[in-house]
Parts: structure tokens; sequence; C-alpha cells
């Protein structure tokens, strides 16, 4: 009975489906479409913009790209649900440098977003771009004592390396006007060494950041020894020309202290000048003369004297037969 029942259920429900088809199929098409409509209503496709930092992609092996850090705005369209889904930082914007070379370029602005965006714009379109090799140059090293050793002694030399590498872009490179390492010596009256960090600085004094030094550091040896100081007088080292003889020379000033080893100091009892010869025909001849620094002598008052010199005619003894 049971069997009978069922088959007499789905033999009414073969004839209500063959009943009226097409009012079916149009109730169903219209049901669809409502569907559409109603879910169009309550999800629409919208626009909306973000402003995101652009990046860059794909460095250039041994060069260096330049660009002022900037954002742009990227505007995309989706249903409004999709931007509930996502933030700005699904968002992301990019300049993509590789296959370039060195120059300057407006490289274009890339936009990467989620599926289901599209991109409506992106503004600005470009960058400009300076791209620039990376150099390597030997520059002289500088090392600066700070301070001052305990009395009595003094710093008779600095040992350090001669030159080191500045390595970074061209223009960079070309800021550097001396690579420096500060030593500082106050209080000091042994030698001693030390490993000094240098530092690439500007015709200013300072700090250049993106670039680096090689070595990073150095060994710096500093002698230190027992000092002296004392004052002497200045020779002036003057030869007269054929036509005159010199009558006085004057210096001003005509001492100078003089601070080094105690040793040496000990044993020097006057600086001279440059050897000068004179120009003929003069009767009085001014100018600054250096002063000769024997080796040992670390400071000096000075490093130049202005010398005056006067001079006659030459006397000749008259000779007979």
């Amino acid at each position: 009975m049971k069997t009978e029942g069922i088959s007499e259920l789905l033999v009414q429900i073969r004839d209500a489906l063959s009943r009226n088809k097409l009012k079916k199929i149009i109730a169903l098409i219209l049901s669809i479409a409502l569907w559409v409509y109603v879910m169009g209503a309550q999800n629409p496709v919208i626009e909306d913009s973000y402003r995101v930092k652009v990046n860059l992609q794909n460095t250039i092996h041994d060069y260096k790209a330049f660009y002022e850090d900037q954002t742009a705005r990227v505007t995309l369209s989706a249903p409004r649900s999709y931007f509930i889904d996502y933030t700005e930082n699904d968002i992301l914007a990019s300049i993509n440098i590789a296959g370039y070379g060195e120059g300057e370029f407006d490289i274009p602005i890339e936009a990467s977003y989620p599926k289901g965006f599209e991109l409506i714009n992106i503004s600005p379109k470009s960058i400009r771009v300076k791209i620039e090799p990376i150099i390597e140059r030997q520059m002289e090293l500088q090392i600066m004592s700070t301070g001052s050793p305990k009395i009595n002694s003094i710093v008779r030399y600095i040992d350090a390396p001669k030159n080191v590498a500045v390595v970074g872009s061209r223009s960079e490179v070309d800021g550097v006007n001396k690579v420096v390492g500060y030593v500082g010596i106050a209080g000091e009256s042994d030698d001693f060494e030390l490993n000094v960090p240098l530092t690439a600085v500007d015709e200013n004094g300072r700090e250049i950041l993106n670039v680096r030094v090689v070595p990073s550091a150095v060994n710096v040896f500093v002698d230190i020894e027992k000092g002296a100081k004392k004052i002497v007088p200045i020779v002036a080292d003057v030869t007269a020309p054929s036509d005159r003889e010199i009558s006085k020379i004057t210096l001003s000033p005509d001492t100078v202290e003089i601070e080094g080893v105690e040793d040496v100091i000990n044993s020097i009892e006057s600086l001279k000048t440059d050897s000068v010869t004179l120009p003929a025909g003069q009767e009085i001849y001014k100018n600054y003369f250096n002063l000769i620094i024997p080796e040992g002598v670390v400071k000096t008052g000075l490093e130049r004297v202005f010398v005056t010199v006067e001079l006659k005619p030459t006397t000749n003894p008259s000779t007979s037969d």
C-alpha cells in the first residue's frame, strides 16, 4: 500500500509540473531578475580612493635610485561589500626600475590590489627617478686628536693608515671632503693603541650618512713622550745679490716658543727660516719667510716671520800694481 501511495504522489507532481510550463519559466526568469536587482541595490558597484606610499621595486646591482618620497592616490571600483572587507593596507603602489640604466627617468607608478577591484586611476601617473652608479674612491685619512696629554708629556706622532676607501653613489661620494677619525689624548702620558671609527664628512664638517667608509675603523698608534718647551731666537737665512751686501736684518717677531720631545727641544738653540736669495737692485727687501721646523718639534707659536732686510752697495777694496 505504501508503494502505491508514493507512486500516485509522483504522478501528481509530474502532472503539476507538466501543466502551464511557459508561465512557470517566465516566473523563474522574473524571480532571478528580481534577485539580481535586489542584490544590486543592496551591494552596488562604487568607487573609492586610497592614499598610499609609493615603494621601490627591483633595485639594480651597483646602482642607486633617488626619488622624492611621496604618496599616490589610487582610485578603484568594486561592489560596496569589497570596500568593507579590505583596507588601504591591501592596496599597494610602486615603481619598478628593473631594466633602467644611469640617468633620469619618469617611471610609471603601478598599483596592486585584491581580486575583484578594478583600477580607475592613479595620480600622479609617474615619478621622476635619478639613477647613479655606485663608485669607490680612495681618500686621505685624517686622524684628529682631541684634548691634551698629561702635563710635561707630548704627542710625538700618531701612526695610522694613510688612505681609506669611500663607497656610495657618485654624487654622494663627490660630496665627501675628507675622512676623519678622532683620538682622545686627554690626560694620557704613555703610548697607546686604539681602534678608531671613521666618518666621511663634507666641506662643512657634517657627516655624510649615505656613504660607506672601508674599512669602517682602523687601529691608531699614539706615541707619547716626555715633553718640554722653550723660547728660541729666529735666524733669517738670507743671501744678498752680487751688487749688494746686507747692512741690517729685522725680524718680527724675532723669537718663537717651541714645544716637543724633551731631548729634541733641549738640543735646539734657534730656528732658521727658508733660505732666500734676494733680487738685485734693491735697498730694502720685505717679505714673510717660512720657518723650518725640525723633526721632534710638534708645536710652534708661529709658522712664518716677517723679515726686513736693508742692503747697501758692495764696497770693493782698491787694488794697485
